[in-house]
């Protein structure tokens, strides 16, 4: 793989995870359908070959679409893929929806790769944390630190632009897809997760990006609100005419009979302590447009 001269400070970091995971005996990598952990799945596998699995939890917190992604790419990989699944939603720590949700998550995740490394003799478990995950409020890494999980990107110094600039390189087809956290981040804190709401959520935001064409989308679950929130650069997508017509019709028969409409916008600590990073409050009500 070739690099400009500017970037070779790339190929050395590129180089330096592989060596990290080569010295493992084995390894599970929590494979999402997101760039981090495709990466990080692509150079294990370049690293420990035949001793390395991936592994993607299947339960309602899923999005729509993520497994056949997560499967594509590790038939693109040629990493041996195995699917788990999860049920931390039945979890009541999990279900009151605290601010801390995402330990209880990712804990309930750690324990069952835990388990399929030890069935196949495997050392470690490999996430896909990078160093600009740390400026997020993120619960989830206290439970990989408590599980021993070792994060190869974060150690060579990857930030997210090194990791799409990586996987773009290594030809990985996700290596500019948006983020998709679980579904559940689209429940305020607080509000109890149901299975009904978590399938609620997942249809419509299919619904409005078949409709709009737009890639990164949230849909917050405010009761009888469908709170719809894009990337200002995809806002005008959804302004076409006549086509918030369609989502409000579609969004009704889901069980949202409100729909509002406005921009992604990321708070500053503050309020992310008080709220939870992932809960923004919408701007514009759709009802008269």
């Amino acid at each position: 793989m070739l690099l400009s001269p500017a970037r070779s400070d790339l190929q050395v970091r590129i180089e330096k995870v592989v060596h990290i995971i080569s010295q493992f005996n084995g390894a599970v990598v929590a494979l999402s359908a997101g760039v981090d952990s495709s990466l990080v799945a692509a150079l294990a596998r370049r690293a420990l070959r035949d001793r390395v699995v991936a592994v993607t939890a299947l339960s309602e917190s899923l999005a729509p679409g993520e497994m056949r992604i997560a499967k594509k790419t590790a038939k693109k990989i040629g990493i041996r893929h195995i699917i788990v699944t999860t049920n931390e939603v039945h979890n009541a720590s999990y279900k009151a929806n605290p601010f801390n949700r995402c330990f209880y998550c990712k804990d309930t995740l750690y324990r069952e790769l835990r388990h399929e490394a030890d069935k196949l003799g495997f050392e470690a478990i490999l996430d896909g944390t990078q160093l600009d995950d740390f400026g997020d409020i993120r619960p989830g890494l206290l439970a990989a630190r408590e599980a021993g999980v070792r994060s190869p990107l974060a150690e060579a110094g990857f930030s997210k632009r090194d990791v799409r600039e990586t996987a773009q390189l290594l030809g990985l087809e996700v290596w500019d897809k948006p983020a998709m956290p679980c579904l559940s981040s689209r429940i305020p804190h607080g509000e109890e997760i149901t299975v009904q709401k978590l399938s609620q959520v997942g249809e419509a935001e299919c619904v409005i990006k078949r409709l709009s064409g737009a890639r990164d989308i949230r849909v917050r679950h405010h009761g009888t609100v469908a709170a719809i929130e894009v990337t200002p650069e995809e806002l005008p997508l959804l302004y076409q005419e006549g086509l918030m017509s369609q989502v409000r019709k579609e969004l009704r028969r889901i069980g949202f009979p409100d729909v509002t409409l406005g921009p992604r916008k990321y708070p500053n600590r503050q309020t992310a302590t008080k709220l939870g990073h992932d809960h923004i409050l919408p701007i514009i009500n759709t009802s008269n447009h």
